[in-house]
Protein backbone atom coordinates (compact mmCIF):
# COMPACT_ATOMS: atom_id res chain seq x y z
CA UNK A 1 0.00 0.00 0.00
CA UNK A 2 1.28 3.51 -0.81
CA UNK A 3 0.12 7.00 0.03
CA UNK A 4 -0.69 7.60 -3.63
CA UNK A 5 -2.92 4.50 -3.74
CA UNK A 6 -4.76 5.76 -0.66
CA UNK A 7 -5.26 9.17 -2.27
CA UNK A 8 -6.69 7.48 -5.36
CA UNK A 9 -9.08 5.47 -3.17
CA UNK A 10 -9.99 8.70 -1.39
CA UNK A 11 -10.76 10.29 -4.75
CA UNK A 12 -13.02 7.36 -5.68
CA UNK A 13 -14.84 7.69 -2.36
CA UNK A 14 -15.67 11.38 -2.75
CA UNK A 15 -16.10 11.96 -6.49
CA UNK A 16 -19.48 12.44 -8.14
CA UNK A 17 -19.94 11.57 -11.80
CA UNK A 18 -23.10 13.43 -12.75
CA UNK A 19 -23.45 11.49 -16.00
CA UNK A 20 -23.72 8.18 -14.14
CA UNK A 21 -25.70 9.48 -11.16
CA UNK A 22 -29.08 8.61 -12.61
CA UNK A 23 -31.16 10.44 -10.00
CA UNK A 24 -29.40 13.76 -10.48
CA UNK A 25 -29.37 13.37 -14.25
CA UNK A 26 -33.08 12.51 -14.28
CA UNK A 27 -34.09 15.55 -12.19
CA UNK A 28 -32.09 17.84 -14.45
CA UNK A 29 -33.74 16.43 -17.57
CA UNK A 30 -37.22 16.63 -16.05
CA UNK A 31 -36.76 20.32 -15.23
CA UNK A 32 -35.43 21.15 -18.68
CA UNK A 33 -38.33 19.33 -20.34
CA UNK A 34 -40.93 21.11 -18.21
CA UNK A 35 -39.47 24.46 -19.23
CA UNK A 36 -39.13 23.49 -22.89
CA UNK A 37 -42.80 22.49 -23.00
CA UNK A 38 -44.05 25.72 -21.46
CA UNK A 39 -45.75 28.25 -23.73
CA UNK A 40 -44.68 31.03 -21.35
CA UNK A 41 -41.00 30.82 -22.23
CA UNK A 42 -39.05 31.49 -25.43
CA UNK A 43 -36.85 28.71 -26.77
CA UNK A 44 -33.47 28.09 -25.18
CA UNK A 45 -30.33 25.98 -25.45
CA UNK A 46 -28.86 24.12 -22.48
CA UNK A 47 -25.24 24.25 -21.39
CA UNK A 48 -23.72 22.40 -18.48
CA UNK A 49 -21.49 24.42 -16.17
CA UNK A 50 -19.79 24.31 -12.79
CA UNK A 51 -18.50 21.01 -11.42
CA UNK A 52 -20.93 19.16 -13.72
CA UNK A 53 -18.99 20.02 -16.87
CA UNK A 54 -15.58 20.40 -15.19
CA UNK A 55 -15.92 16.92 -13.66
CA UNK A 56 -14.77 18.08 -10.24
CA UNK A 57 -17.94 17.30 -8.29
CA UNK A 58 -17.79 15.63 -4.88
CA UNK A 59 -20.34 14.09 -2.55
CA UNK A 60 -21.71 16.60 -0.01
CA UNK A 61 -21.26 16.42 3.73
CA UNK A 62 -24.20 15.16 5.79
CA UNK A 63 -25.60 18.66 6.36
CA UNK A 64 -25.08 19.72 2.74
CA UNK A 65 -26.80 19.08 -0.60
CA UNK A 66 -25.81 17.87 -4.02
CA UNK A 67 -26.04 20.71 -6.50
CA UNK A 68 -26.03 20.96 -10.29
CA UNK A 69 -25.60 24.14 -12.34
CA UNK A 70 -27.54 24.25 -15.61
CA UNK A 71 -27.22 27.18 -17.99
CA UNK A 72 -30.26 28.18 -20.07
CA UNK A 73 -29.30 30.34 -23.05
CA UNK A 74 -32.52 31.91 -24.28
CA UNK A 75 -32.79 32.75 -27.95
CA UNK A 76 -33.71 36.36 -27.23
CA UNK A 77 -32.05 39.76 -27.10
CA UNK A 78 -31.36 40.91 -23.58
CA UNK A 79 -32.73 44.37 -24.38
CA UNK A 80 -36.16 42.83 -24.98
CA UNK A 81 -36.43 41.54 -21.40
CA UNK A 82 -35.81 42.94 -17.96
CA UNK A 83 -33.28 40.86 -16.00
CA UNK A 84 -35.93 39.31 -13.73
CA UNK A 85 -38.55 38.62 -16.41
CA UNK A 86 -37.33 35.18 -17.45
CA UNK A 87 -36.34 34.19 -13.92
CA UNK A 88 -39.81 35.04 -12.65
CA UNK A 89 -41.43 33.04 -15.45
CA UNK A 90 -39.26 30.02 -14.60
CA UNK A 91 -40.06 30.37 -10.91
CA UNK A 92 -43.78 30.53 -11.65
CA UNK A 93 -43.68 27.45 -13.89
CA UNK A 94 -41.78 25.41 -11.29
CA UNK A 95 -43.31 26.76 -8.08
CA UNK A 96 -45.27 23.53 -7.40
CA UNK A 97 -42.77 21.11 -8.89
CA UNK A 98 -41.31 20.11 -5.51
CA UNK A 99 -42.27 20.54 -1.86
CA UNK A 100 -39.75 23.37 -1.65
CA UNK A 101 -40.84 25.03 -4.88
CA UNK A 102 -38.49 27.30 -6.82
CA UNK A 103 -36.65 30.32 -5.44
CA UNK A 104 -35.09 33.26 -7.25
CA UNK A 105 -31.54 33.94 -6.12
CA UNK A 106 -29.21 36.63 -7.37
CA UNK A 107 -27.42 34.47 -9.98
CA UNK A 108 -30.06 31.82 -10.70
CA UNK A 109 -33.37 30.10 -9.97
CA UNK A 110 -32.94 27.24 -7.50
CA UNK A 111 -35.14 24.15 -7.37
CA UNK A 112 -34.64 21.98 -4.29
CA UNK A 113 -35.56 18.31 -3.97
CA UNK A 114 -36.34 16.36 -0.82
CA UNK A 115 -35.19 12.86 0.05
CA UNK A 116 -35.85 11.05 3.33
CA UNK A 117 -37.80 14.10 4.53
CA UNK A 118 -34.96 16.59 4.14
CA UNK A 119 -33.40 18.69 1.39
CA UNK A 120 -31.10 16.38 -0.54
CA UNK A 121 -30.06 18.21 -3.70
CA UNK A 122 -30.84 21.24 -5.79
CA UNK A 123 -30.58 22.40 -9.37
CA UNK A 124 -29.46 25.98 -10.09
CA UNK A 125 -30.93 27.27 -13.35
CA UNK A 126 -28.83 30.12 -14.69
CA UNK A 127 -30.48 32.44 -17.23
CA UNK A 128 -28.59 33.92 -20.20
CA UNK A 129 -29.65 36.05 -23.16
CA UNK A 130 -27.82 37.33 -26.24
CA UNK A 131 -26.79 40.84 -27.12
CA UNK A 132 -27.86 39.96 -30.68
CA UNK A 133 -29.98 36.84 -31.00
CA UNK A 134 -29.34 36.72 -34.76
CA UNK A 135 -25.64 36.15 -34.10
CA UNK A 136 -24.95 33.19 -31.82
CA UNK A 137 -21.35 34.37 -31.39
CA UNK A 138 -22.52 37.67 -29.89
CA UNK A 139 -22.01 38.59 -26.24
CA UNK A 140 -23.96 36.62 -23.64
CA UNK A 141 -25.46 38.26 -20.57
CA UNK A 142 -26.50 36.62 -17.30
CA UNK A 143 -29.70 37.72 -15.55
CA UNK A 144 -28.64 38.90 -12.09
CA UNK A 145 -30.62 40.11 -9.12
CA UNK A 146 -33.53 39.62 -6.73
CA UNK A 147 -36.63 41.79 -6.35
CA UNK A 148 -35.84 42.71 -2.74
CA UNK A 149 -32.58 44.36 -3.81
CA UNK A 150 -33.20 46.66 -6.76
CA UNK A 151 -29.51 47.57 -7.04
CA UNK A 152 -28.68 43.92 -7.74
CA UNK A 153 -30.94 43.65 -10.79
CA UNK A 154 -28.98 43.85 -14.03
CA UNK A 155 -27.85 42.10 -17.17
CA UNK A 156 -24.16 41.31 -16.70
CA UNK A 157 -21.67 40.20 -19.34
CA UNK A 158 -20.87 36.49 -19.06
CA UNK A 159 -18.79 33.92 -20.88
CA UNK A 160 -19.74 30.50 -19.46
CA UNK A 161 -18.46 28.52 -22.45
CA UNK A 162 -15.21 30.46 -22.54
CA UNK A 163 -14.61 29.86 -18.83
CA UNK A 164 -15.03 26.09 -19.20
CA UNK A 165 -12.72 26.05 -22.22
CA UNK A 166 -10.14 28.14 -20.37
CA UNK A 167 -10.04 25.73 -17.43
CA UNK A 168 -10.06 22.55 -19.51
CA UNK A 169 -7.58 23.74 -22.13
CA UNK A 170 -5.05 25.09 -19.63
CA UNK A 171 -4.40 21.58 -18.31
CA UNK A 172 -3.23 18.97 -20.80
CA UNK A 173 -5.80 16.23 -21.37
CA UNK A 174 -4.96 12.78 -19.99
CA UNK A 175 -3.09 11.99 -16.78
CA UNK A 176 -2.35 15.66 -16.07
CA UNK A 177 -5.99 16.71 -16.24
CA UNK A 178 -7.00 13.65 -14.20
CA UNK A 179 -4.56 14.64 -11.47
CA UNK A 180 -5.71 18.27 -11.57
CA UNK A 181 -9.32 17.18 -11.10
CA UNK A 182 -8.32 15.00 -8.15
CA UNK A 183 -6.51 17.95 -6.54
CA UNK A 184 -9.62 20.13 -6.89
CA UNK A 185 -11.76 17.40 -5.31
CA UNK A 186 -9.37 17.09 -2.35
CA UNK A 187 -9.43 20.85 -1.75
CA UNK A 188 -13.22 20.99 -2.04
CA UNK A 189 -13.54 18.10 0.42
CA UNK A 190 -11.34 19.97 2.90
CA UNK A 191 -13.36 23.15 2.35
CA UNK A 192 -16.72 21.41 2.85
CA UNK A 193 -15.52 19.98 6.17
CA UNK A 194 -14.14 23.28 7.45
CA UNK A 195 -16.68 25.90 6.36
CA UNK A 196 -20.36 26.46 7.02
CA UNK A 197 -22.75 25.88 4.16
CA UNK A 198 -24.73 29.00 5.06
CA UNK A 199 -24.21 32.51 3.76
CA UNK A 200 -20.97 33.33 1.99
CA UNK A 201 -18.49 32.01 4.55
CA UNK A 202 -17.16 29.33 2.18
CA UNK A 203 -14.70 30.21 -0.62
CA UNK A 204 -16.23 29.74 -4.07
CA UNK A 205 -15.25 26.67 -6.06
CA UNK A 206 -14.41 28.73 -9.15
CA UNK A 207 -11.92 30.76 -7.12
CA UNK A 208 -10.22 27.66 -5.75
CA UNK A 209 -10.11 26.16 -9.25
CA UNK A 210 -8.59 29.25 -10.88
CA UNK A 211 -5.91 29.54 -8.20
CA UNK A 212 -5.10 25.86 -8.55
CA UNK A 213 -4.61 26.33 -12.30
CA UNK A 214 -2.11 29.12 -11.61
CA UNK A 215 0.21 26.83 -9.66
CA UNK A 216 -0.51 23.33 -10.92
CA UNK A 217 2.52 21.26 -11.89
CA UNK A 218 2.02 17.62 -12.76
CA UNK A 219 3.98 15.00 -10.83
CA UNK A 220 3.24 11.41 -11.71
CA UNK A 221 1.96 9.32 -8.80
CA UNK A 222 2.46 12.11 -6.26
CA UNK A 223 -0.87 13.79 -5.50
CA UNK A 224 0.29 14.81 -2.03
CA UNK A 225 3.19 16.93 -3.27
CA UNK A 226 1.05 18.59 -5.93
CA UNK A 227 -1.67 19.30 -3.36
CA UNK A 228 0.84 20.87 -0.95
CA UNK A 229 2.24 23.10 -3.71
CA UNK A 230 -1.23 24.31 -4.71
CA UNK A 231 -2.35 24.92 -1.12
CA UNK A 232 0.86 26.83 -0.37
CA UNK A 233 0.23 29.02 -3.40
CA UNK A 234 -3.31 29.83 -2.26
CA UNK A 235 -2.08 30.56 1.27
CA UNK A 236 0.43 33.07 -0.06
CA UNK A 237 -2.12 34.89 -2.24
CA UNK A 238 -3.53 36.73 0.78
CA UNK A 239 -2.54 40.34 1.36
CA UNK A 240 -3.01 42.57 4.38
CA UNK A 241 -6.17 44.66 4.19
CA UNK A 242 -6.55 46.49 7.49
CA UNK A 243 -6.70 46.08 11.27
CA UNK A 244 -10.16 46.07 12.81
CA UNK A 245 -11.05 45.48 16.48
CA UNK A 246 -7.50 44.32 17.11
CA UNK A 247 -7.54 41.73 14.32
CA UNK A 248 -5.38 41.96 11.20
CA UNK A 249 -7.62 41.29 8.20
CA UNK A 250 -6.52 39.77 4.89
CA UNK A 251 -8.05 39.22 1.45
CA UNK A 252 -7.51 37.65 -1.91
CA UNK A 253 -8.82 39.64 -4.86
CA UNK A 254 -9.18 37.31 -7.82
CA UNK A 255 -10.56 38.28 -11.19
CA UNK A 256 -11.95 35.98 -13.82
CA UNK A 257 -9.49 35.57 -16.74
CA UNK A 258 -9.14 38.90 -18.57
CA UNK A 259 -9.15 37.26 -21.99
CA UNK A 260 -12.76 36.15 -21.45
CA UNK A 261 -15.90 38.22 -22.07
CA UNK A 262 -17.00 39.15 -18.55
CA UNK A 263 -17.68 42.53 -17.01
CA UNK A 264 -14.53 43.95 -15.46
CA UNK A 265 -13.45 44.65 -12.81
CA UNK A 266 -14.78 41.62 -10.93
CA UNK A 267 -13.77 39.54 -7.94
CA UNK A 268 -14.85 35.92 -7.49
CA UNK A 269 -14.57 36.36 -3.69
CA UNK A 270 -16.48 39.65 -3.51
CA UNK A 271 -19.30 38.14 -1.42
CA UNK A 272 -16.95 37.22 1.42
CA UNK A 273 -16.34 39.81 4.13
CA UNK A 274 -12.83 40.67 5.31
CA UNK A 275 -13.41 38.62 8.46
CA UNK A 276 -14.57 35.63 6.42
CA UNK A 277 -11.57 35.95 4.13
CA UNK A 278 -9.25 36.08 7.15
CA UNK A 279 -10.90 32.93 8.51
CA UNK A 280 -10.15 31.38 5.11
CA UNK A 281 -6.50 32.42 5.45
CA UNK A 282 -6.25 30.95 8.96
CA UNK A 283 -7.85 27.67 7.92
CA UNK A 284 -5.83 27.16 4.76
CA UNK A 285 -2.62 27.97 6.66
CA UNK A 286 -3.47 25.15 9.05
CA UNK A 287 -4.37 22.93 6.08
CA UNK A 288 -0.94 23.62 4.58
CA UNK A 289 0.87 22.89 7.84
CA UNK A 290 -1.12 19.70 8.45
CA UNK A 291 -0.35 18.40 4.95
CA UNK A 292 3.37 19.06 5.41
CA UNK A 293 3.31 17.31 8.77
CA UNK A 294 1.62 14.31 7.16
CA UNK A 295 4.13 14.22 4.32
CA UNK A 296 7.08 14.40 6.72
CA UNK A 297 5.74 11.61 8.95
CA UNK A 298 8.18 8.70 8.61
CA UNK A 299 5.80 6.01 9.84
CA UNK A 300 3.37 5.05 7.08
CA UNK A 301 0.48 4.09 9.36
CA UNK A 302 0.82 7.35 11.31
CA UNK A 303 0.85 9.21 8.00
CA UNK A 304 -2.49 7.71 7.03
CA UNK A 305 -3.95 8.67 10.41
CA UNK A 306 -2.87 12.28 9.93
CA UNK A 307 -4.44 12.42 6.46
CA UNK A 308 -7.63 10.83 7.82
CA UNK A 309 -7.80 13.57 10.45
CA UNK A 310 -7.54 16.21 7.71
CA UNK A 311 -10.05 14.70 5.26
CA UNK A 312 -12.30 12.50 7.38
CA UNK A 313 -13.22 8.85 7.02
CA UNK A 314 -13.39 9.00 3.22
CA UNK A 315 -9.59 8.92 3.46
CA UNK A 316 -9.33 5.35 4.67
CA UNK A 317 -6.73 4.05 7.10
CA UNK A 318 -5.52 0.60 6.00
CA UNK A 319 -5.09 -2.05 8.65
CA UNK A 320 -1.77 -1.50 10.35
CA UNK A 321 -0.50 -4.93 9.31
CA UNK A 322 -0.87 -3.86 5.67
CA UNK A 323 1.29 -0.76 6.03
CA UNK A 324 5.04 -0.44 6.13
CA UNK A 325 6.45 -0.15 9.61
CA UNK A 326 9.61 1.56 8.46
CA UNK A 327 10.35 5.01 7.11
CA UNK A 328 8.39 6.06 4.03
CA UNK A 329 10.18 7.70 1.15
CA UNK A 330 10.20 11.45 1.61
CA UNK A 331 12.43 14.50 1.55
CA UNK A 332 11.90 16.59 4.68
CA UNK A 333 10.66 20.16 4.22
CA UNK A 334 10.94 20.27 0.45
CA UNK A 335 8.57 20.08 -2.45
CA UNK A 336 9.16 18.09 -5.60
CA UNK A 337 10.23 21.34 -7.26
CA UNK A 338 13.13 21.65 -4.83
CA UNK A 339 11.81 24.55 -2.78
CA UNK A 340 8.81 25.44 -0.72
CA UNK A 341 6.87 28.62 -0.07
CA UNK A 342 5.99 29.40 3.55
Amino acid sequence: MTVQKQFEKFNDNIRVDFDTNHELKEKREVLVNILRNSDDLPSFDVINQGSYILKTGIKPEEDQEYDIDVGLIFNVNKDDYKPLDLKEKICSILENHTDYGAKIKKPCVTVTYKKNNKAAFHVDLVVYAYEDNENKESQLYIAKGISSNQDSIKWEKADPKGLVDYINNTIVKGEQRDQFRRIIRYIKKWRNRRFSNFGHTSPASIGLTLMAIDNFSYYSDDDLTVLIDVVNYIKNKFHYRKTENGRDLYRIELSLPYELSFDFPNDVFEKMTDNQMTDFKDKITKFSNDLKEARNEIDEYAQYKKLNKIFGDDFEIPEEKNTAKNQVNYIPSSSSSGWEIY
